[in-house]
């Protein structure tokens, strides 16, 4: 993997060597012109080696800290665009897998992004993180909380 240098300083949360969960402690300075290696990341979370111990750091601290280059070459979105995770899922947008079509909708969940699908029993519930399913045989359900 190449090794990237920092534009900024950071402050990581320090990772088990091996199953890369979070350590308990407070969150370690990694300085500007540090070198670390991109190891990918999971939902909103960018992981990375620095002097071969591994760091988990929010993927926009992450992205800012490389710099617009190196960004662009580990997914972030272009400057001018917004950065969407849902970005397949319009307000009423279709998504093809294996032929089969789901028809999204979002739903206004604050600073989360969420989408639903009718399916048979209930909703199929999506977010950049994962997927779930709620039980909802009439679809009754508007979208809403209750409070």
């Amino acid at each position: 993997m190449a090794k990237i240098s920092l534009i900024k300083r950071i402050d990581a949360t320090k990772l088990h060597a091996r199953t890369l969960a979070p350590i308990a402690g407070p969150e370690v300075n990694i300085p500007f012109g540090a070198l670390v290696e991109s190891i990918g990341g999971d939902h909103d979370r960018a992981k990375f080696l620095f002097l071969g111990e591994p760091y988990s750091v929010r993927r926009e601290v992450f992205l800012d800290a490389i710099g617009p280059e190196e960004s662009a070459k580990h997914g972030a979105p272009a400057a001018d665009a917004p950065p969407d995770p849902l970005p397949r899922l319009d307000a009423v947008a279709a998504a093809a897998v294996n032929g089969v079509r789901l028809k999204f909708e979002r739903l206004d969940a604050g600073a989360y992004s969420l989408a639903r699908a009718k399916v048979p029993g209930g909703w199929l519930i999506v977010s950049s993180g994962g997927a779930a399913f709620y039980p909802d045989p009439a679809h009754e359900w508007d979208g809403s909380s209750l409070d």
